[in-house]
């Protein structure tokens, strides 16, 4: 049986009221301010009355270029075999849309006569899309950004129209693949304290790691992918009305409750919803620590209930695990062995860079005193479940902060404050990156990551 409840929206919005008391600088401001937030999967804007000090409002939409890849690697090919322009007005017009949508009316005239500001935070090759920068050395090692430090001018420099005089201010990135967002996140939480040893992982399709050390910082990325965003996932979703964002499954009897955003009839499968799934599979002995999805006549010899059992279904000619369908009235929602595969390998890049990090910083889990998460999963994910798992470590179950879209926190503060973005470039200057790819036994641990169970 399925029980279906509404799951209350868990995002908070960016209008936190704690932003304005960060300011402090006393400076009057005008006109309007919009803080992005350019990820390779989903893009952010965040509209501000400066006069007024007011939010008006927080847009979240699928990055438009992703209709030309999923991941910054095939951007960048798209790049190179001469399709650059295409991805860099795909980005510049969804940005002034969803700002002028976020205006009270959305239309043109509602900013005219207005001074506007844009402020704008992404990965390295986000922001040379943005920029219409060469990501030509981006391509490959050694690795060489087009410009460094932030990067201003206006709008009619990069293609805007609606915002052709707006001010663009687009914060220093750290290094070719550890970016503007990764920097951003630095700031909002501010992960440079002096009297802290501090872990980060900003969750996305490209998944940055910040360790701080009483303030010596490092960073690294790791090639996580998309599917913790519910991209390639065949029944995934991003968390809107619909998503089933909460996964419950009684062993004994198997009954399931899904907790579906909105109240709304289920339509796929979030973040949450996704992390919750493998981690009940997982107790529930239907899902083997390789990733194994058990067939429904292995799951009736090893004596599991019935009616797991016989959600244990092929579609796709795959083993899947069926959530809900016709029997419940409902649309078909399942989770195929290629999916759990796709969630495997992301939850394993990101373990292996922690580690890896950590390694070469010559800590361990034990010396951290905050692990902060950000990103798609940093302001819902229920932290049982990502620990049992392995998504995040068992070490610091106790110590983990949920930071949501932090890069998105720093770009708002970029808005309000000119110190902010000049106190982060030169912070900048004096991060340490790492390249992890080319670590000793870093292949070795990413394969060793990739079993689905708790990391001691």
């Amino acid at each position: 049986m399925v029980i279906f409840r509404e799951q209350k929206k868990y995002e908070k919005n960016t209008a936190d009221e704690t932003l304005w008391s960060a300011v402090g600088s006393g400076r009057t401001m005008v006109g309007m301010g919009f803080a992005v937030d350019i990820g390779t999967t989903t893009v952010v804007v965040t509209a501000i009355d400066l006069e007024q000090k007011k939010i008006l409002g927080t847009m979240s939409c699928t990055n438009e270029q992703t209709k030309l890849g999923a991941d910054v690697m095939m951007r960048i090919m798209h790049c190179m075999s001469g399709r650059g322009e295409i991805l860099h007005n795909l980005v510049v017009r969804q940005v002034e849309e969803m700002a002028m949508q976020l205006c009270r009316n959305g239309k043109p005239e509602d900013v005219q006569g207005k001074r506007c500001y844009f402020f704008v935070v992404g990965n390295t090759t986000m922001c040379h899309l943005f920029l219409d920068k060469s990501v030509e050395g981006l391509a490959g090692y050694p690795f060489s950004p087009a410009y460094q430090g932030n990067y201003c001018c206006i709008g009619k420099e990069i293609g805007m129209e609606a915002f052709s005089e707006a001010g663009i201010c687009v914060l220093s990135g750290i290094a070719a693949h550890v970016g503007a967002d990764a920097l951003a996140v630095i700031g909002a939480e501010k992960l440079y304290r002096e009297d802290k040893v501090q872990l980060a992982v900003d969750l996305g399709t490209n998944a940055e790691i910040v360790l701080n050390q009483k303030g010596k910082i490092s960073v690294c990325s790791t090639a996580a992918g998309p599917a913790f965003e519910g991209k390639g996932i065949f029944c995934g979703m991003a968390a809107k009305d619909g998503a089933i964002a909460e996964v419950k499954i009684a062993s004994g009897n198997g009954n399931i409750i899904l907790g579906v955003l909105g109240g709304k009839e289920a339509i796929g499968i979030c973040s949450t919803g996704l992390v919750d799934l493998l981690a009940q599979l997982r107790r529930c002995k239907l899902l083997l620590k390789d990733g194994y999805l058990l067939r429904q006549s292995e799951a009736e010899k090893a004596g599991l209930p019935r009616e797991l059992c016989g959600r244990l279904v092929v579609r796709k000619e795959q083993n899947a695990f069926l959530l809900c369908g016709e029997k419940e009235g409902k649309k078909e929602i399942y989770l195929l062995q290629s999916d759990i595969r796709n969630l495997q390998l992301a939850k394993a890049a990101i373990q292996a860079g922690i580690i890896s990090i950590l390694a070469a910083a010559q800590i361990s889990l034990e010396e951290v005193d905050e692990f902060v998460v950000a990103g798609v999963l940093g302001s819902c994910v229920r932290q049982m479940s990502a620990v049992s798992i392995g998504l995040f470590p068992e070490a610091v179950r106790e110590k983990i902060i949920l930071a949501g879209n932090a890069a998105g926190k720093g770009a708002v503060l970029g808005v309000l404050d000119t110190a902010f973005s000049e106190k982060m470039e030169r912070l900048a200057k004096e991060i340490s990156h790492i390249e992890i790819a080319q670590e000793r036994g870093f292949q070795d641990c990413l394969m060793n990551a990739m079993d689905i169970q708790r990391w001691l």
